[in-house]
């Protein structure tokens, strides 16, 4: 993780590890990992890659009014190189800690949190999940295991508190958050976000709208001078639901920048799209994706290799082989190299080259979790002349406890 104030962690480990005295504590968890086997595309002749992605999540209840989170990640480099049995760099990352509080009245539930990290995160379904127990309606384009880690619209990242309101007699959360974080290059950065969201039978939303100030205090007439605003915005919708033809958006807006002169600052790489026609008949689910994503959420995702494109996902999950269950399809993706949503309108979608992606995979139940195969083939790889590199393989495993 980024930025870690100290202090702030080491007392709620202190606390956390505190809960073990509490006689109605329970623990409960989910956990993943995948390895990928493919070419390394920046090396002249063949050289094999073999990496990992690794995820757990934990929430651990000292009563049924108080609990907290932990969840960290692993990404590492190649596992097979030269050096085999040396140390092999990697990213370790705690994307959440945090303590809850609930308190209920007759008509509401009130949950004050205080966190470190990544906190109901836009751009996944977190939040709904945690707050309307539902299943998860994100894009299988965006699977991840990278836990909190991967497709994000924008983080409410630093340490911070929150407080949500879920209501009983209608399905609606709102709430608030403040936070610190240290995204500007040169200033802590104090954030106010906004959420509110919702849930029925045919419509889902999640909104969040927010806004940064970089607190610089190097100006000799001012104790925090502000010298711009940062303003972050994000959204997932359903349309429909999982038993029905439907319509998934995402979209997001991170950090667009407000200076003195007026000037309103977009960068591309800060834009978040994902529209998602979902058909379902007989079994069969056909999703067509459209998307423009920064270039570091695709890093971390399973099924994109690139900023803008295409996919179509074509899949049954009720195949039976005997008494096995098991969920098989493919994508099909068609992307633009290194572009994104900016260059529709400037006619050089192409200048960078195109890839065309085939990626069949299945996944079923095994022991206590959910094994899933998948092999890419890169198409384009063959008319480039480097067919060694137009494969890989992923094999992930994730499970709850």
């Amino acid at each position: 993780m980024k930025f870690l104030n100290k202090k702030i962690f080491s007392i709620i480990i202190m606390i956390t590890c505190s809960s073990y005295f509490f006689a109605s504590s329970f623990f409960s968890g989910y956990a993943g990992g995948k390895l990928n086997y493919s070419t390394n595309p920046d090396a002249e002749q063949y050289d094999p890659d073999l990496k990992l992605q690794a995820f757990f999540a934990g929430q651990f209840n000292l009563n049924e009014n108080f609990w907290t989170h932990l969840e960290f990640s692993v990404d590492t480099n190649d596992l097979i190189n030269e050096n085999f049995f040396t140390a092999t760099e990697s990213l370790f990352q705690i994307d959440e800690l945090s303590l809850i509080a609930r308190a209920q009245t007759q008509n509401a539930s009130n949950y004050f949190s205080a966190f470190v990290g990544t906190y109901d995160p836009i751009g996944s379904d977190v939040f709904l999940q945690r707050y309307f127990s539902i299943k998860s309606i994100t894009s299988k384009l965006s699977d991840s295991y990278l836990g909190l880690a991967g497709s994000i619209l924008y983080p409410h990242f630093g340490f911070g508190i929150s407080d949500v309101v879920k209501f009983y007699q209608s399905p609606i959360a709102i709430g608030g958050y403040l936070y610190f974080n240290h995204e500007d290059s040169k200033f802590f950065v104090f954030n106010a976000d906004l959420r509110a969201a919702c849930v029925s039978r045919y419509f889902t939303c999640d909104f969040a709208l927010g806004l940064g100030i970089p607190l610089a205090n190097n100006q000799e007439d001012y104790i925090i001078a502000v010298e711009k605003l940062y303003w972050h915005a994000g959204t997932t919708m359903l349309f429909g639901n999982d038993y029905t033809t439907s319509l998934f958006v995402q979209a997001g807006l991170y950090n667009a920048t407000f200076k003195s002169n007026n000037n309103v600052i977009v960068g591309k790489d800060d834009i978040y799209l994902l529209i998602e026609p979902r058909f379902f008949t007989n079994n069969l689910h056909i999703n067509l994706s459209f998307y423009s994503l920064p270039p570091k959420t695709v890093r971390k995702m399973l099924f994109v290799e690139d900023t803008l494109g295409f996919d179509a996902n074509i899949y049954s999950d009720s195949v039976m082989i005997g008494a096995k269950q098991l969920t098989i399809g493919s994508h099909l993706a068609f992307s633009f190299v290194d572009k994104s949503l900016f260059d529709f309108s400037s006619g050089n979608l192409m200048d960078n080259g195109y890839n065309i992606d085939l990626t069949p995979y299945i996944s079923t139940d095994f022991l206590t979790g959910e094994l899933h195969i998948q092999g890419k083939v890169k198409l384009m790889e063959f008319a480039r002349g480097f067919a060694a590199k137009a494969f890989s393989v992923d094999i992930g495993y994730r499970t709850k406890f």
